[in-house]
């Protein structure tokens, strides 16, 4: 088979990394660097965007080889474009904010299928557009906006997630391997998850590093934060402005399984299952950042999904974007026009969450 997705480095992760920093926005503590849209402060149920820059471009991108065309799964080898929805509840605990804030984090991916030949399939996924619905569990303060630069975006790694097919007809069951991924700090044994696992390395502790103080993320692990986005400061930065401003440098770990199935032969959908993520706030320049919010899963199965549709060869992030209403409606991606890769904001409104 040909050489498949040319595509700069970017970001696997479902983001809730910048969950915190929409957390603290839809709070009233400002917007994250790049952001153009009012989450309407005067309503509880207020929507927060983020949104990421599409390069497809770039004459160093890498290529994947699709590899053998024959085997179980051969014929989904391609471009697929790719939503995964999920949400937490983050107890931000900052003055003057004592609401929680649910997040839902809707994540858009071009993603290449490549196999072995023998039903092992390698999902190469690029992160194509960010967007946060954020609703605050009480009281909130200001106009609140959040968003994503780019800088921060192209400097994420392109993660790989991994099925096995017996075939692929409609009904096979598609459950990937958990990915794990560490951000900002450079762990001996990160791609695992702390709470059942002793032999995990723990995040660098909240306030453990110096503003303008860091070391690159290149070379051998030290178990400290590193300058992943390479801006000269700890960790990764979130930038924020608006009632309070600072710059907060952070780390986080995130992981997740998708357990769903062949839907047809352009279709497939399922389940985000055995997803979570932490983070610390190892530095910042105010007291905006000086905690970091307790994150607990949010309850309702029906928030944490994905969908995959088949694209074209050649596809690129616009023709992910497409596929959505994300441009005509940033908040929701959710117009009264049917797209395959709206989010299922009507689930939202029928199944509580738990952040009352």
């Amino acid at each position: 088979m040909a050489r498949l997705f040319e595509t700069s480095r970017s970001s696997l992760a479902p983001a809730p990394i910048l969950a915190l920093a929409a957390a603290l926005a839809a709070a009233g503590c400002g917007e994250t660097q790049g952001s153009s849209i009012d989450a309407g402060a005067t309503d509880t149920d207020a929507d927060t965007d983020t949104d990421t820059d599409t390069d497809t471009d770039s004459d160093t991108d890498p290529q994947f080889d699709a590899g053998p065309d024959s085997g179980p799964g051969a014929d989904l080898v391609g471009m697929w474009g790719a939503l995964v929805n999920v949400t937490i509840i983050q107890e931000v605990g900052i003055p003057l904010v004592p609401a929680d804030q649910w997040t839902a984090s809707r994540n858009f991916y071009l993603v290449t299928l490549t196999t072995d030949g023998a039903g092992n399939l390698t999902a190469h996924e690029k992160l194509c557009a960010l967007k946060l619905k954020v609703r605050s569990c009480g009281l909130e303060i200001g106009n609140n906006t959040s968003g994503v630069s780019q800088n921060f975006i192209d400097h994420m790694v392109i993660n790989e997630r991994h099925v096995t097919l017996a075939s692929s007809e409609p009904g096979t069951p598609w459950v990937s391997d958990v990915v794990y991924e560490v951000r900002g700090a450079n762990l001996c044994n990160g791609e695992c998850d702390p709470s059942v696992d002793t032999e995990c390395d723990p995040l660098p502790a909240n306030d453990s590093a110096e503003v303008g103080v860091t070391t690159s993320c290149e070379g051998a692990c030290t178990g400290a934060e590193c300058d992943q986005d390479e801006d000269g400061q700890p960790g990764v930065t979130n930038t924020l402005t608006g009632l309070l401003n600072c710059d907060t440098y952070v780390t986080q770990r995130w992981w997740a399984r998708l357990d769903g199935e062949i839907v047809d032969a352009d279709t497939i959908a399922g389940a985000v299952v055995d997803n979570f993520s932490e983070q610390t706030v190892v530095a910042a320049t105010s007291i905006c950042g000086t905690g970091s919010p307790d994150t607990r899963s949010e309850e309702c199965p029906e928030h944490q999904y994905f969908k995959m549709v088949r694209l074209g060869d050649g596809a690129s992030c616009a023709d992910v974007l497409a596929l959505t209403d994300c441009d005509d409606d940033p908040a929701t991606c959710d117009t009264n026009a049917v797209q395959p890769l709206d989010p299922d904001n009507d689930n939202e409104a029928d199944c509580p969450d738990d952040c009352d």
